[in-house]
């Protein structure tokens, strides 16, 4: 980029800047003179930063462009230089567009519909079992009944969830006449499944009512010794008052003599589903946060009681109304080598909802219910819980080293690898994340019968304004391996931060929440 000559001046004007070209870019041997503008000026005219227009002159992409001390001077008439990072997007929104034609998506009707769908697991925390507790994630028990009618050709063998998370898949399949199998790293979710999909007769109800009834009276004059868990935040979680009673309610459930662990079990679940309403935190995001009221708001040892009792009552409810015979298995741990707890060749459907590559951390969502529900009682357990998730979120092992199985995602790993982020370890939990994945792809197709099936409900995620398509990149990898993809059905757009709505424009449509069907093909 030429530096303007100790011959050349510049005056300048109240709106304009002129300088006098060097001979080498004069006009038939004569001295012209152009207007320049200064970077502000070119940054107001081209809707972009002044740094951007001073990097793109250092670049060498504005022509005609002059450097005057520390000022860059740019031609009135310049033409703005194509952004190159909207170029990159574009070719990659082209290479999502080619991966795409490749399969059947589906879109829905409107591209606002963004919060009806049969995804949508509030509609189903009314519903019997579903209202125990008010799981942060899931789908409805509807969405698994459909894709069961759709595919299960048999109508009739086992259902299995590698990611059980509430349970929901479990108890949709044996409502249905379906076996199920399970695995869920979380010992809290394993909990709260287990307590799901358990046989209670009429005994075991029964006794489960006396027992919470008895519970709740006398903890309202007990005095029993508790030690809070150590959980660094464990003393502001509850207010004094109702922390005693709460406490009080969960020694004297550890005390229960029951002739059955399920009652307990029971007792155990409605306590810790009123941790959160109770105490002063909400969960929010990847983790938890205080709550903040317009109003003061005041929760008593009576407001305990109800709320407890409520919720008592509602368990107690729906096991009288339950006419289901539960026939399933969970394991607790991770679903990376279920092919050694199930044949080969032996399930008929398998629908599941990974954690989703957006770095939340399960363990700290749920970290309440996990300290006082004693599933860890030190930080040592939770860093080896965290290390045997799956790599969705940044507190894990990342040390990992594995190979390449996709050249999708490999090309949106180099790109991200440009960008500056706001943690560099966000692309080697992308490849680890998805390596998981393929893992469980191929996992999962050695354990299905011929012409079993396949749902996936899994969401996109995007960094630095690189969209990473979940869905196309799982279905391409399914593709290889031996299935078939029969549709990729667009459920819902995710509603991201507005700093990367705007990186992702021209490839928002991409953002999205899918169920990827695939069909054994052998």
């Amino acid at each position: 980029m030429p530096q303007a000559s100790q011959s050349s001046f510049y005056r300048r004007g109240k709106f304009k800047i002129f300088l006098a070209l060097p001979p080498t870019q004069s006009v038939c041997g004569m001295e012209i003179r152009m207007e320049f503008l200064t970077t502000k000026e070119i940054s107001e005219l081209w809707n972009i930063s002044a740094r951007r227009v001073a990097v793109l002159c250092e670049e060498g992409r504005i022509e005609g462009a002059v450097k005057k001390g520390k000022t860059w001077l740019i031609p009135s008439e310049a033409q703005k230089p194509e952004d190159a990072r909207c170029r990159r997007m574009k070719d990659y929104c082209d290479k999502y567009l080619q991966l795409e034609n490749r399969f059947n998506v589906v879109y829905p009707e409107s591209s606002n519909a963004t919060y009806t769908s049969l995804l949508n697991y509030s509609d189903d925390l009314n519903k019997p079992f579903q209202r125990w507790y008010r799981y942060k994630e899931g789908f409805s028990v509807e969405l698994v009944q459909q894709l069961i009618n759709e595919y299960s050709k048999n109508k009739k063998g086992v259902i299995l969830d590698p990611f059980s998370g509430s349970g929901t898949t479990l108890v949709a399949a044996n409502d249905m006449g379906y076996s199920g199998v399970g695995f869920e790293v979380n010992p809290f979710s394993y909990f709260l499944a287990r307590c799901k999909i358990e046989n209670y007769d009429k005994e075991i109800t029964q006794q489960f009512k006396e027992k919470y009834e008895g519970i709740l009276q006398e903890a309202v004059s007990a005095d029993r010794p508790y030690v809070l868990p150590k959980l660094s935040i464990s003393s502001k979680v509850f207010d004094d008052e109702v922390e005693k009673y709460f406490m009080n309610v969960g020694c004297l459930i550890d005390e229960a003599d029951v002739s059955d662990e399920k009652i307990k079990n029971l007792l155990k679940l409605g306590w810790l589903a009123c941790i959160e309403p109770l105490c002063n935190y909400r969960k929010a995001g990847n983790g938890l946060k205080i709550k903040k009221y317009v109003k003061p708001r005041i929760v008593t040892t009576d407001d305990a009681k109800v709320m407890l009792l409520e919720e008592y009552q509602n368990i107690y409810i729906d096991l009288l109304k339950s006419k289901t015979k539960a026939d399933s298995v969970l394991y607790n741990e991770t679903c990376l080598n279920m092919s050694k707890r199930i044949n080969d060749n032996s399930v008929e459907g398998i629908i599941f909802s990974p954690p989703y590559a957006n770095c939340f951390d399960y363990t700290e969502i749920y970290k309440l219910e996990l300290w006082f529900g004693k599933f860890v009682s030190e930080y040592s357990d939770l860093k080896k819980l965290r290390n045997n998730s799956l790599h969705s979120h940044l507190n894990g092992d990342l040390s990992v080293e594995v190979s390449e199985k996709s050249e999708v995602l490999t090309e949106l790993l180099m790109e991200l690898n440009k960008k500056e982020l706001w943690d560099k370890k966000i692309p080697k939990m992308l490849k680890l994340y998805y390596d998981d994945m393929f893992k469980v792809l191929d996992e999962s197709y050695k354990v299905l019968d011929e012409k079993g099936f396949c749902c996936i409900v899994v969401g996109n995620s995007a960094y630095g304004g690189v969209v990473f398509p979940a869905d196309l990149i799982l279905a391409d990898y399914a593709e290889k391996i031996g299935f078939k993809v029969d549709k990729i059905e667009v459920d819902r757009y995710i509603i991201t931060s507005s700093q990367q709505y705007k990186m992702t424009k021209k490839s928002g449509k991409y953002l999205r929440e899918s169920v990827v069907c695939l069909i054994k093909n052998k």
